[in-house]
């Protein structure tokens, strides 16, 4: 009898509290954040516009003279490239970029009718690799570097009442290195991507000759800062 009421008396228990926890309200599944909507495996066009600064190392043996000339000016263009996402969150690409500049500058040499050496840079160029790492909301970080030009419109000695020299021109090739930043603004076909990127240029010594005093040789070192504006297509 005490065995037949004990077990009656457990069934009511658990009958109630399986009825008291149906009513509970159910807890929502775990779900793991989605994956970033944003793949940065494709091509892409864009502009940039920022700001270079730079030293050019001046060398006249003939003097002899060594001394250098600062320039700055603002530059922008075109640039295209192609990355490929791999590992979730790693991309590698290539890129290749155009610049127009205005480097202009001169320095006092030294020699007679208060002697002057002036030179202008009008663009530069540069074929680079990358690569990078996708953070969750859709930004990329990335280092780059490669092969770099740099055209030298002219350069001439200037002088004070004396004739100037014959003017050099031409482009000296060099290297680049640098490091960047990438944000989709939105990231759905077509992809609109705004950037900031600093990029380190040095460019070979080339001599010249001049028809004042012989040869003059001279290299160039620049500094970018820009910001970047591009699409990137599925």
């Amino acid at each position: 009898m005490k065995t037949t009421v004990a077990i009656s008396f457990a069934a009511l228990v658990f009958g109630c509290a399986a009825a008291s926890a149906a009513d509970l309200p159910m807890k929502a599944p775990l779900v793991a954040p989605p994956p970033s909507s944003m793949s940065w495996t494709g091509c892409y066009v864009g502009a940039d516009a920022g700001f270079v600064w730079g030293r050019s190392n001046l060398n006249i043996p003939a003097y002899p003279f060594t001394g250098d000339i600062n320039m700055d000016s603002f530059a922008g263009g075109p640039f295209v490239g192609c990355n490929y996402q791999f590992a979730s969150n790693w991309v590698i690409g290539v890129e290749g970029d155009w610049s127009w500049m205005d480097l202009n500058g001169d320095v006092l040499t030294g020699g007679g009718s208060s002697e002057r050496y002036a030179q202008k840079w009008d663009w530069s160029a540069s074929v680079r690799g990358r690569l990078g790492f996708v953070m969750p909301s859709n930004t990329l970080w990335y280092v780059t570097g490669g092969g770099a030009w740099a055209h030298l419109d002219n350069a001439l000695f200037t002088h004070v009442g004396a004739p100037n020299s014959t003017t050099v021109a031409g482009t000296h090739s060099g290297w680049t290195i640098g490091a960047g930043v990438e944000h989709a603004l939105i990231p759905t076909a077509p992809y609109w991507i705004v950037g900031l990127e600093y990029l380190y240029a040095k460019y070979d010594r080339v001599t010249y000759v001049c028809s004042v005093c012989g040869p003059v040789n001279f290299d160039l070192q620049t500094h970018t800062v820009r910001l970047r504006l591009s699409v990137k297509f599925p």
